[in-house]
């Protein structure tokens, strides 16, 4: 219980270092950090269970899994549970405060969020689960193979010919083909994964080795595959895209318009975003995790995807941003299918993305044009360096806990080590979703047009801040909107899963959400997914 106990009060600090920072006032009085040590077994026994993979994937995942819960009932040298829980409070706090501007009514119950369930958001793509399709199943296990390869910076870093460290952060094909010619590594990619890894290893530490590490950083860059010198926080602090990056906000939202207020209605049978309609243009992790928790709120939330869900190239690392959402499959190489996204982008209220910036304009679908047809949207971007001086450069989370000096403060210079789960993916699109209910109140009290940047190393810089607030914790702090809670009896947390039945994947295991409050529709009630053909879901 201490260590949960602990996180709970480090949880606190963190949800008041949030309401100064982003300058927030919120209508709820009072948030219950629940510290649970009963959940550890809850979550230690489902490790065993819904693993699909058959062979040494399905030992390797086990393992992950095992290993990631274990880390999220033991003390942290970086803490990412904490700021985890005071990210998922605060938008159950801002949801809130929007169903009380819809409805003219006050929710009074405190908004509950248990640590345990909370630290389960950041490894939740261990987690997920499935059954029923063989199809999708030889697609996750293909995806898992590919993405454990001798280049996946989250596992492996190599010592450059200066005696600094290089990561590779290559989850696309296209991606990883890049690096390998950059390296000069002459064998088959499609034969370069889990299965081939040691010899792997050894081929790729000679071809970095070759490289100083700064030098391989902007080739790595400049041929569009992604990967970084590790840094420790004072060297990422010192350069220049360190010091932009660090002075930003965590999330930066701008006033880019006039427009009328928004007027959703005072419908909210599925919670307090009923009836906003979302255009999800996101992929992997990040992006999801923010329409995910618009989705939870009840936001009807279309993602747009090309072909199959069956055969998605990362189906291992994408199957959680699909939870809560309606999918449309559109290929914008198809004049008709390109008019029909065209005719979607006029009906969002809510425009959000996280593909590379640039990726998106041959289409006619860059920020610009995204404004041009529908002037009144909130658009919200993820990026790995925010609007900065790197802002059209491609970066993954663990990359960005490289570079921010995380991995090396998480570990050692010699030994970095990176964070449990993906935090760096999650974290930033919580903070995200916060910035979009934040516009999404605006538009309904001011009025206004609205844009949101959400940033994977801002997220990460974080982190650094919320450790250091913890480490030396003020003894007079006031926590004026929050305190510890223990011992209470919350149902949705007696289970790990959320079930959906016959989706276009078979049957679905979403982790349950972490925050629960008395009075309102219960989150898990949102976490549909199902797939159409051309329009946003009825509400």
């Amino acid at each position: 219980m201490e260590n949960m106990k602990k996180k709970a009060l480090e949880a606190q600090i963190c949800y008041e270092d949030l309401l100064q920072r982003l300058e927030l006032d919120t209508d709820t009085e009072v948030v219950f950090h629940v510290a649970d040590e009963s959940q550890k077994k809850l979550m230690m026994d489902a490790c065993y269970q819904n693993n699909p993979f058959p062979g040494i994937p399905k030992a390797v995942l086990l393992s992950l899994r095992k290993k990631a819960i274990k880390r999220l009932f033991q003390d942290e040298l970086v803490i990412q549970t904490a700021p985890a829980a005071s990210i998922l409070a605060l938008n159950a706090a801002m949801g809130n405060d929007i169903l009380t501007l819809r409805t003219g009514k006050k929710n009074e119950n405190p908004i509950v969020c248990d640590i345990g369930f909370a630290g389960l958001q950041v490894v939740r793509l261990y987690m997920m689960a499935y059954h029923g399709d063989k199809a999708f199943a030889k697609s996750r296990y293909q995806s898992a193979t590919r993405v454990d390869n001798a280049l996946n910076g989250s596992f492996y870093k190599y010592k450059t010919k200066d005696e600094k460290y290089f990561s590779a952060h290559v989850y696309y094909e296209s991606q990883k083909r890049r690096m390998m010619k950059l390296l000069a590594i002459k064998k088959d990619p499609d034969k370069f994964q889990l299965l081939s890894l040691p010899i792997d290893k050894v081929t790729t530490a000679k071809a970095i080795g070759s490289f100083d590490a700064l030098d391989l950083e902007e080739k790595a860059f400049e041929t569009g595959a992604c990967g970084c010198m590790l840094r420790d926080r004072k060297e990422w602090e010192q350069s220049e895209v360190g010091k932009a990056v660090c002075d930003m906000p965590l999330y930066r939202l701008t006033k880019v318009g006039d427009a009328p207020k928004k007027d959703f209605g005072n419908d909210t049978s599925r919670g307090p975003l009923t009836g906003v309609k979302v255009l999800d243009l996101t992929h992997i992790i990040a992006g999801p995790a923010c329409t995910r928790i618009l989705a939870e709120q009840g936001a009807d939330v279309l993602l747009v995807r090309r072909g199959s869900f069956t055969n998605q190239e990362q189906a291992m690392l994408e199957l959680d941003g699909w939870a809560g959402k309606h999918a449309i499959h559109l290929d914008f190489n198809v004049k008709e299918q390109l008019e029909r996204m065209y005719e979607l982008v006029k009906e969002a209220d809510v425009i959000v993305s996280s593909y590379q910036q640039g990726a998106l304009d041959r289409f006619g679908l860059s920020q610009e044009e995204l404004r041009r047809r529908n002037p009144n949207a909130i658009i919200a971007s993820m990026m790995c360096f925010s609007d900065s001086v790197w802002r059209t450069r491609p970066g993954w989370a663990p990359l960005a806990e490289d570079i921010t000096g995380l991995s090396i403060r998480n570990g050692s210079r010699e030994n970095p080590v990176n964070l449990n789960g993906v935090p760096l993916d999650y974290i930033p699109g919580f903070l995200m979703a916060a910035g979009v209910l934040e516009a999404l109140k605006r538009s309904m009290t001011e009025g206004g047009a609205y844009e949101v940047i959400g940033s994977l190393t801002r997220g990460g810089y974080w982190l650094h801040q919320c450790t250091d607030l913890c480490e030396k914790p003020d003894s007079d702090s006031v926590y004026k909107h929050c305190s510890v809670g223990t011992g209470m009896q919350i149902p949705q947390w007696k289970k790990l899963w959320c079930e959906i039945p016959e989706t276009a994947v078979g049957t679905v295991l979403f982790p349950m959400p972490a925050t629960y409050q008395a009075g309102a529709v219960e989150p898990y009630g949102n976490m549909r997914f199902s797939h159409g053909e051309n329009d946003f879901p009825n509400p």
